[in-house]
C-alpha cells in the first residue's frame, strides 16, 4: 500500500513537471511571438514615417508613443525570456530574477509615465486618453511582484542559515 501512494506522487511530480514545462514553452513562445510583431510593426512605422515625412515632423510626433511602447515592449520580452532561462535551470527564486522583475516593471512604468507626459504636452495638448494609466499599473504590479521575489529570496537565505 506505501508502494503506490509513492508511485502516485512520483507521477503527481511528473504530471506536474510536464505542466510546467509547457506552460514555460508557452511563454516562451509568446515572448517570442511579441518580439517578432514589435519588429515588424516598428519596421512598418519607420516605413510609413519615411513615406509620410517631406521635412515634416509630425509623423513622427505621432509615431513617438506607439514606437516607445514597441521597444519597452521588446525589452521587456528579452527579459521575460532571460528569466525563462534561468527558471529551467531550476533558478527560480533567485536575486537575479527579482531585479529581472523589478527592471520590468520600471520599464512599463516609464513608458507609463512618458506616455502621460506626451498625451500632456504632445500636439492637441491635454490628455484625450487614459491608456498611460495602465501602463503605470502595470508597472507598479510588476515593481510589487520584484519585491515579493526579493523578501522570498532573504527569507530562503535567513532559513538556510538557521540550524
Amino acid at each position: 500500500m506505501e508502494k503506490t501512494t509513492v508511485e502516485k506522487a512520483s507521477r503527481s511530480r511528473k504530471k506536474e513537471k510536464k505542466e510546467l514545462e509547457f506552460i514555460m514553452t508557452c511563454l516562451a513562445v509568446i515572448c517570442g511571438c511579441c518580439l517578432l510583431v514589435t519588429l515588424l510593426r516598428a519596421g512598418l512605422m519607420a516605413y510609413r514615417v519615411g513615406t509620410e515625412a517631406s521635412g515634416d515632423l509630425s509623423p513622427v510626433w505621432k509615431a513617438l508613443p506607439d514606437m516607445v511602447t514597441l521597444a519597452v515592449m521588446s525589452a521587456c520580452s528579452l527579459i521575460i525570456c532571460l528569466i525563462l532561462f534561468y527558471v529551467r535551470r531550476g533558478e527560480v527564486f533567485t536575486r537575479l530574477n527579482a531585479n529581472l522583475l523589478i527592471v520590468i516593471g520600471e520599464l512599463v512604468e516609464a513608458n507609463g509615465l512618458f506616455q502621460m507626459v506626451y498625451y500632456m504636452l504632445g500636439p492637441g495638448g491635454g490628455i484625450q486618453n487614459s491608456v498611460y494609466l495602465i501602463y503605470i499599473l502595470l508597472g507598479v504590479f510588476f515593481l510589487f511582484i520584484g519585491c515579493l521575489f526579493k523578501m522570498g529570496v532573504h527569507m530562503r537565505e535567513e532559513q538556510e542559515l538557521t540550524v
